[in-house]
């Protein structure tokens, strides 16, 4: 691994190991409130089926067009040439995959942009949860990446690690050979060790990558890629969202703060949230007002 490789992977290493804020705000519309408070449930949405289209395909492009660049290099020898060919299906596999489940969170806790988007034009809250919530109950937490060079630079090292583990293994193996009479076969091995490398590593980071455009959100995923967790459906006019769920064990001790947004009717909103979180015993001071003056 070159000197390059190895301080990317040490840096990616050091992504995945990051401190998470003290809080996270997760914004939504009044029923997403009740649906939280009232199941102590948080419900993570299917990547493929948010509001932004271009998610999860924005890395697999910079992915597709690596490899592109890779081919008149890496396909000289037949082995890789092999290698990069099935990585290539692999790409087809992960777009028919599953997606990963994810509740998108931010570390800004009064953001008007977050408000018009993601509740009902400023009606709605962003509820605050607390790094120990997450630690407590072993969630994955990482922040998106918007920076254009860093994605393309984890691309080509997802790729590159991919390829020279590939090329590790079958000269361990001893079958590395550029020759009319290969038995391919014998590559089969090394290429599923180094095919999944590429895989989960795709579409993990994939996951994360967004478009610059909404630096501003300040995005933080909670990420869920188990495959085993039941999905659900839920009826959202045009067709059925899937979705999976997280349970809270303790909502008051998990919940820093709710926030009600720049609502018009603060004052009977408030009044009905307060009696909410009365009535499932969570402490009426942790609710907040924003400060922005826009009345929607």
């Amino acid at each position: 691994m070159s000197k390059k490789s190895n301080q990317i992977e040490k840096e990616l290493n050091e992504f995945l190991k990051g401190e998470l804020p003290n809080e996270l705000y997760h914004y939504t519309n009044l029923n997403g409130l009740s649906g939280i408070i009232n199941s102590s449930e948080l419900w993570l949405s299917n990547l493929y089926f948010l509001n932004d289209k271009n998610e999860f395909e924005l890395g697999l492009k910079f992915v597709i067009e690596q490899l592109e660049s890779y081919k008149s290099g890496f396909s000289v020898l037949k082995p890789t040439k092999y290698f990069i060919e099935a990585l290539e299906k692999a790409i087809d596999f992960i777009k028919e995959k599953d997606a990963p489940y994810i509740l998108s969170m931010t570390a800004n806790n009064d953001l008007l942009s977050q408000w018009r988007g993601y509740t009902n034009n400023g009606v709605g809250v962003n509820i605050g949860f607390n790094k120990k919530f997450f630690k407590d109950n072993d969630l994955k937490v990482y922040k998106c990446i918007y920076n254009i060079e860093k994605q393309k630079e984890i691309i080509d090292h997802i790729l590159t690690q991919s390829i020279f583990m590939f090329i590790g293994i079958t000269d361990s193996q001893g079958i590395f050979k550029d020759s009319d009479d290969i038995d391919f076969s014998q590559y089969d091995k090394a290429v599923s060790i180094a095919g999944q490398y590429f895989i989960d590593r795709t579409i993990f980071f994939c996951s994360l990558i967004k478009d610059k455009s909404f630096e501003e959100e300040d995005e933080w995923r909670l990420l869920l890629l188990d495959k085993g967790s039941e999905i659900n459906f839920i009826n959202v006019g045009n067709y059925f969202r899937p979705f999976k769920k997280i349970e809270i064990k303790d909502l008051n001790d998990s919940i820093n703060e709710i926030m009600m947004g720049p609502n018009s009717e603060q004052g009977l909103c408030g009044s009905s949230i307060k009696m909410l979180l009365k009535k499932h015993k969570i402490e009426i001071e942790k609710l907040k007002y924003s400060e922005i003056p826009y009345r929607n």
